[in-house]
C-alpha cells in the first residue's frame, strides 16, 4: 500500500498538468481515444477531462491518488482505463437493477407488440413500420392531458426503466406502477381496435 507521503499533492498535480507539451496532451487524446471507444458511451475529450479532475479533486474521497515517481501522462492512461472499465461495470449493473425492477415486461414500450426483426420479409418490415407509427402515435393521442403518464411514455420509448424512468417523469415507483397499468389498458384498446379493423 502506499504512504500518504508517497503521494502527489494536488498542488504539484496542478503545476504538471499546466506544464504538459503538445506532444503529451497529443498521446492522452489518442490513449483517451482508445479508451472512450471501449466505454463506447463517451466522448475522448469527456473521458480525458474526467481523468484530469480526478487528479486535482479537493475531496479525497473521490481523488486519484498519483504516486510520486510515476510520470503524469502514465497515471492519467491508467486512470482513463480504470473510469472506462468503471462505466461498463456501472452499466451493467444499472441494466441488472432495471431488469430486476421490471416486474410487469408485458409493459415494455420498446417490445410491446413487436417481432423478430432478423425474420420479416420486405413487406413484413413496412408493415411493421406501419403499425409502430400507428401505435405510437395512438398512445400519445391517449397520453394527451395528462403529463406524467406522457412522460412515461416518452421515457419507455427511450428506453428509460425502474428508477431512471421514475426521475425523468417525476414520479414514485407505485406511481409507476400505476401509469404502466394505465398504458397497458390503452395497449390492450390499440390491440382490440386493431384487431377489429
Amino acid at each position: 500500500m502506499i504512504k500518504p507521503v508517497d503521494i502527489k499533492e494536488t498542488e504539484e498535480l496542478r503545476d504538471e498538468l499546466g506544464a504538459l507539451c503538445l506532444t503529451d496532451k497529443a498521446r492522452l487524446l489518442k490513449i483517451a481515444k482508445k479508451w472512450a471507444a471501449v466505454s463506447g458511451d463517451i466522448e475522448p475529450e469527456d473521458l480525458l477531462h474526467e481523468a484530469m479532475m480526478k487528479a486535482i479533486e479537493e475531496n479525497p474521497r473521490y481523488r486519484r491518488r498519483c504516486p510520486k515517481g510515476v510520470e503524469l501522462v502514465t497515471f492519467l492512461a491508467n486512470a482513463m482505463r480504470s473510469l472506462a472499465d468503471n462505466r461498463i461495470e456501472w452499466r451493467k449493473r444499472r441494466k441488472d437493477a432495471l431488469a430486476a425492477e421490471v416486474s410487469h415486461p408485458e409493459y415494455d414500450l420498446l417490445t410491446a407488440l413487436t417481432a423478430d426483426e432478423t425474420t420479416r420479409t420486405g413487406e413484413q418490415e413496412l408493415l411493421h413500420a406501419e403499425h409502430e407509427a400507428a401505435f405510437h402515435a395512438f398512445l400519445e393521442e391517449q397520453c394527451k392531458g395528462c403529463e406524467r403518464t406522457h412522460l412515461v411514455l416518452l421515457g419507455g420509448f427511450d428506453g428509460l426503466r425502474g428508477q431512471e424512468l421514475c426521475d425523468f417523469a417525476g414520479v414514485t415507483k407505485e406511481e409507476l406502477a400505476t401509469i404502466h397499468r394505465r398504458i397497458a389498458r390503452m395497449m390492450d384498446r390499440f390491440k382490440k381496435e386493431r384487431s377489429q379493423s
